[in-house]
């Protein structure tokens, strides 16, 4: 397990003969859809169908690796070897460290596509190993990220950014310790981020997931915003006059004050909303680069 402060994002690495099998029935994303050069998003839940983490798979060799805060590293390691029973997998924590980078030239002339058109506005997620290395560009980000082996790298100063804001504006969630479980994926737009199949077999939580998606029971969706104050804790109150509307998902700060992402009730979505003890910070609700229903 490794991550830096600029980026706090961490890996996980999914080995043995049945891992491809063994993910399929823990997480929401279709493993049959993953190629060597995609990156692929998926939830991991609960039984009840709640997150218990979001995360960006890709395969490195014969490993699967496994993209996600690091604060949720642990956690998602003993959920995932809950299960693992007779399946030949390991579930390990690999030395990845994950910064932000430039593409190396080399690499960027050997593109089809020029690299500078693959960091534009397209959101399709990409990946390309190089060496002992893989560079990894998720949809919305305008930049890459670089998984490097065991060697200590120095960071890129030419490629750095706020990696936590830049997931944030292309809407692209996290979970944390203080939002585990408190969403349903499709709260947190993964059906829309093509990060949940409806189409594969079953897998942990996916009766819940199913139900919601196919009797049109998503009362609350992920929306962007920005206040004038501090970043909140994730897992903070969104209220709506005196009723709670929603809850903070991630959020950064921008500018005058932050911007962050939020669960909110569809049916309060239009009313004046505000972060729970500071009523003065009204929330201006800002877009995001995909529809939400």
């Amino acid at each position: 397990m490794t991550s830096t402060s600029r980026t706090l994002l961490g890996t996980l690495a999914v080995t043995g003969a049945d891992a491809r099998t063994y993910l399929q029935g823990q997480l929401t994303a279709d493993l049959d859809r993953l190629e060597a050069t995609q990156v692929r998003l998926a939830g991991c839940n609960s039984p009840q169908g709640r997150v218990q983490a979001v995360l960006w798979m890709i395969e490195r060799g014969d490993d699967i690796v496994l993209i996600l805060p690091d604060a949720m590293i642990d956690s998602t390691a003993a959920r995932l070897r809950k299960y693992v029973l007779r399946s030949r997998v390991n579930i390990q924590m690999r030395p990845l460290q994950v910064r932000p980078a430039t593409l190396p030239a080399p690499l960027a002339a050997s593109l089809r596509t020029p690299a500078a058109s693959i960091t534009d506005a397209s959101r399709e997620p990409t990946h390309i190993e190089h060496g002992t290395d893989s560079y990894v560009r998720l949809p919305g980000l305008e930049s890459w990220l670089r998984l490097a082996g065991e060697a200590p790298i120095a960071p890129d100063e030419a490629a750095q950014f706020d990696v936590r804001l830049a997931y944030l504006r292309a809407g692209l969630p996290q979970v944390y310790p203080q939002t585990h479980e408190a969403f349903v994926a499709q709260m947190l737009n993964l059906d829309l981020l093509d990060g949940i199949s409806f189409s594969k077999g079953c897998y942990t939580g996916q009766e819940i997931i199913a139900r919601a998606h196919y009797r049109g029971a998503v009362k609350r969706r992920m929306f962007r915003f920005h206040a004038a104050c501090p970043p909140p804790d994730p897992g903070t109150r969104v209220l709506a006059g005196a009723s709670h509307a929603g809850d903070v998902v991630d959020a950064a700060a921008a500018g005058d004050g932050c911007e962050l992402l939020a669960v909110i009730s569809l049916a309060q979505l239009e009313q004046a909303l505000h972060l729970e003890g500071q009523p003065a910070a009204a929330l201006e609700r800002m877009t995001l680069p995909y529809p939400v229903a």
